[in-house]
């Protein structure tokens, strides 16, 4: 019988149940960060696979390129413009992976404050106390 009047008197104490409240909007802010970071993975691999196939093909054919240049440049020149065009790959992979980011929405639970500040907003409402 003591235990279940302590279970009684947690459920009427406004703290455990603040806390109990407070509980359940963490859980749901995580799960939604969660799923909105799940949502961004294919962006962020698409950018790591820009990087790592940039960086690849940089150390394949970057002296061969620069050696084909030089016949025909001075080496500061073939130089420059072997590092331009490498340049312009990366650029435009990151303009890539970029759009694909700026489509998702923010990793942060903006749904869940949402929903909280709704609920606040309904119990404050002086109109609901008449």
């Amino acid at each position: 019988m003591g235990k279940s009047g302590e279970v009684a008197r947690a459920e009427d104490d406004p703290v455990a149940q603040n806390l109990a409240l407070v509980g359940r909007v963490v859980e749901a802010a995580q799960a939604e960060m969660l799923e909105k970071a799940r949502k961004r993975l294919p962006a962020l691999r698409l950018g790591a696979l820009a990087g790592a196939l940039g960086m690849m093909a940089t150390a394949a054919t970057y002296r061969m390129n620069v050696q084909l240049l030089e016949r025909k440049l001075p080496p500061e020149l073939a130089s420059f413009v072997t590092a331009l065009a490498y340049g312009g790959g990366a650029g435009a992979a990151a303009v890539a992976a970029g759009r694909k980011w700026r489509g998702l929405p923010a990793p942060l639970p903006s749904e869940t404050v949402r929903q909280v500040a709704e609920i606040l907003t309904d119990r404050d409402d002086p109109t609901d106390e008449d």
